[in-house]
C-alpha cells in the first residue's frame, strides 16, 4: 500500500504556529505593560540610546537630589545665622538704648545676655538629622560645647580688671584676640577640628565637574565675636553689683568698675561696654557676607535644579520613544495576528486529517 505523507507539512505548520504565538504574547505583553520589550535586547539598535539616556537620566536624579539636601541645609543655615544677628541686635540695642538714657540696669543687661549666649551655642550646633552644620566636614562632632572654661576665664580676667591688676585694654584684648593668652577658640569651647583650622569645607556636587562651597564654621570671625562679646556682657554685668554707689550702698562691699573717682569707674566702664557694643556691631555686618553668599548658592543650585528638570523631560522624551509602544499600533496588530493565528490552526487542522483514503 502506497502512503502520502504530510509530515513535512505539518512540522512547517507547527514552527509557523509558534512564531505567531511568539507574537502574539509580545503583543500582548506590550498592551498589558506599555512596553516594547522587558529586555534590553529586545530593543534591537535603539539599545545604546536607551541605555545612555537612562544614564544621563539617572545621574540627573543624583544632581537634583543633592540639590534638594543642600538647599535645606543652607536655608538652615541662613536661618540660624539670621537669628544669631537678630539677638545680637537685642543685646546692642539694650545696651545703647540704656547708654543714652544716662542709666544702666545691670540685671536686665546681665539677664538678657545670658539667654542669647546660650541661644547663640544652640544655633551653631544646629543639626540637619544627625549632621551638625556648622562644623564643615567634620558633621558629626559637636561644632561647640559650653563646658564652662570660657565663663571661668572671663571671670578671672573681669576679676583681674576689677582689682587693678589689668588695664582697659588688657582686658578688651582678652576677649577680642584670638591667642594663646587671651580668648582663644578652645577656651571658647569649640571642638578640636575647629579650634585647630583643621575642619574641612562642605561641598555639593551640582554637575560632573563642579561642586559649589557652602562651609560656614561656627567659629568663622563674625559668629565668633557675637559670642565673645555676648559672653563678655554677661559676665561683665554679672561680676559688678552697680557702676554708680547709691547712696544706701556699702561701699565696702558693693562691686564696682575700678577707679578712683566716680567719673573714672564710669569711664572705664563704658570703655569697656562701649567696645563689646562695637564688637557686637562689626559682627553682625560681616555675618552679612556669610549670608549673602548662602543666598547666592542657594539661587545658583536652585536655576539649576529647573534646567536639570527640562534635561529629564528631554531625556524622558527620549526613553519613551525608544522603548514605549504606540497601544493603537500594537491593538491594530494583535486583532490581524489573532485572526492570522485562528487561520493557521484550521490549516495545521486540515493537514493533520490529510490522507490518501480521504483523497481518492
Amino acid at each position: 500500500m502506497t502512503f502520502v505523507s504530510t509530515q513535512g507539512q505539518a512540522l512547517e505548520q507547527v514552527e509557523r504556529l509558534r512564531i505567531l504565538q511568539n507574537q502574539l504574547a509580545d503583543f500582548q505583553n506590550q498592551l498589558a505593560t506599555g512596553k516594547k520589550t522587558q529586555t534590553f535586547k529586545g530593543l534591537g539598535t535603539d539599545i545604546i540610546a536607551s541605555k545612555r539616556s537612562r544614564a544621563d537620566f539617572a545621574s540627573l536624579d543624583n544632581f537634583i537630589n543633592n540639590i534638594d539636601i543642600a538647599d535645606r541645609r543652607m536655608k538652615m543655615m541662613g536661618a540660624s545665622t539670621a537669628e544669631v544677628q537678630k539677638q545680637a541686635r537685642a543685646v546692642l540695642q539694650a545696651i545703647e538704648l540704656q547708654t543714652q538714657q544716662g542709666e544702666i540696669e545691670i540685671e536686665s543687661i546681665q539677664d538678657l545676655s545670658g539667654k542669647v549666649f546660650d541661644l547663640v551655642v544652640n544655633l551653631l550646633n544646629e543639626q540637619d538629622g544627625d549632621r551638625y552644620l556648622f562644623g564643615g566636614a567634620e558633621t558629626r562632632t559637636k561644632p561647640i560645647t559650653d563646658s564652662g572654661t570660657m565663663g571661668t576665664y572671663l571671670s578671672t580676667r573681669i576679676n583681674g580688671w576689677l582689682n587693678g591688676t589689668i588695664t582697659n585694654q588688657e582686658m578688651i584684648d582678652s576677649y577680642r584676640e584670638r591667642d594663646g593668652n587671651n580668648l582663644h577658640d578652645t577656651l571658647m569651647g569649640y571642638s578640636a577640628p575647629l579650634a585647630q583650622g583643621e575642619a574641612k569645607k562642605v561641598f555639593v556636587r551640582v554637575d560632573k565637574n563642579a561642586e559649589i562651597d557652602y562651609t560656614i564654621l561656627a567659629n568663622n570671625e563674625g559668629l565668633r565675636d557675637i559670642l565673645a562679646a555676648v559672653g563678655t556682657i554677661s559676665k561683665l554685668t554679672e561680676s559688678i553689683d552697680e557702676v554708680t554707689l547709691d547712696p544706701n550702698d556699702d561701699p565696702l562691699t558693693t562691686i564696682v568698675p575700678p577707679g578712683a573717682t566716680q567719673q573714672e569707674r564710669n569711664d572705664n566702664f563704658f570703655g569697656i561696654l562701649n567696645d563689646l557694643a562695637s564688637m557686637l556691631a562689626e559682627s553682625i555686618d560681616k555675618i552679612d557676607t556669610d549670608r549673602f553668599n548662602l543666598s547666592q548658592n542657594i539661587g545658583q543650585i536652585g536655576e539649576l535644579k529647573k534646567s536639570y528638570a527640562i534635561e529629564k523631560k528631554a531625556l524622558a522624551d527620549t526613553i519613551g520613544n525608544v522603548e514605549d509602544a504606540d497601544m493603537n499600533e500594537v491593538a491594530v496588530k494583535l486583532n490581524a495576528l489573532s485572526v492570522q493565528l485562528e487561520a493557521s490552526y484550521r490549516i495545521a487542522g486540515f493537514i493533520r486529517d490529510l490522507s490518501l483514503v480521504n483523497f481518492l
